[in-house]
C-alpha cells in the first residue's frame, strides 16, 4: 500500500514538472471528441465570409450564427478610399463597438467556437470586438478564420488573444473563398472534420 502511494505521488510530481505539453495534448484530444459541440459565428458584408462559414458548418456539423449589425453597412460605409467612411472611422477608434442586431445566442453549451470575419485594416472588424465583449469564451476552444485578398490573419488572432485571455485561441485560417482547399486541410489538421457515415 505504501509503495503504491509513493508511485502515485511520483507520477503527480512528474506531471507538474512538465512544460505544459500534457495540458496542450489534452486540449488537442478534446477537439477530437465526437460529443464536442461546435458553433460557427461569422460577420460578413459582401457574402465571402458567409460562404466560408457555411462550408465550415457543413464540414464539421457545427451550428451557424450570423453577426448582423444593428445598422447594416452600405457600399459607401465600406468605401476605404474615403477617410470619413464608417468602416475607416470605426477602425481608427480602438474603442468603437458597433451594436449587434442579431438575436442573442446561448453559447454556454458549445465547446468549440469558430469566429469568421473579413480583414479590415489588417485585423478583425470592431463588431467582432463587440461580440467578444458580449459573450464569455472562457475555457472554450476558439478557431478564428478570415477572408482577405492579401492581408494575413495573424494580427487579428493576436488582438483576439489579448481580449480573450481565458480562451484557448488556435492558429487562424485565411481563406480566399469557400472553394479554398486550405479550409479542409485546416479542419483536418485540427481534428474537426466530421466523419462521413
Amino acid at each position: 500500500m505504501f509503495a503504491l502511494l509513493l508511485c502515485f505521488t511520483a507520477c503527480a510530481n512528474n506531471s507538474k514538472e512538465t512544460d505544459g505539453s500534457s495540458d496542450i495534448a489534452s486540449k488537442e484530444t478534446e477537439l477530437n471528441k465526437s460529443e464536442a459541440k461546435a458553433l460557427v459565428v461569422y460577420f460578413s458584408c459582401t457574402g465571402n465570409t458567409k460562404a466560408v462559414a457555411q462550408k465550415i458548418s457543413k464540414l464539421t456539423g457545427a451550428d451557424l450564427y450570423e453577426i448582423i449589425s444593428t445598422d447594416p453597412y452600405t457600399d459607401e460605409d465600406l468605401n476605404y478610399n474615403n477617410d470619413n467612411c464608417r468602416a475607416n472611422k470605426e477602425m481608427n477608434d480602438p474603442d468603437a463597438r458597433p451594436a449587434i442586431g442579431s438575436n442573442a445566442i446561448d453559447i454556454s453549451n458549445y465547446d468549440i467556437v469558430f469566429i469568421g470575419y473579413p480583414i479590415w485594416w489588417g485585423t478583425m472588424p470592431r463588431i467582432i470586438n463587440t461580440f467578444l465583449d458580449t459573450y464569455d469564451l472562457s475555457d472554450k476552444t476558439v478557431m478564428p478564420f478570415c477572408t482577405s485578398g492579401g492581408s494575413g490573419i495573424s494580427k487579428s488572432v493576436s488582438d483576439m488573444k489579448a481580449q480573450e485571455l481565458d480562451a484557448d485561441i488556435r492558429d487562424g485560417l485565411r481563406a480566399n473563398g469557400s472553394s479554398d482547399s486550405g479550409i479542409n486541410e485546416w479542419l483536418s489538421d485540427n481534428g474537426l472534420m466530421q466523419k462521413e457515415n
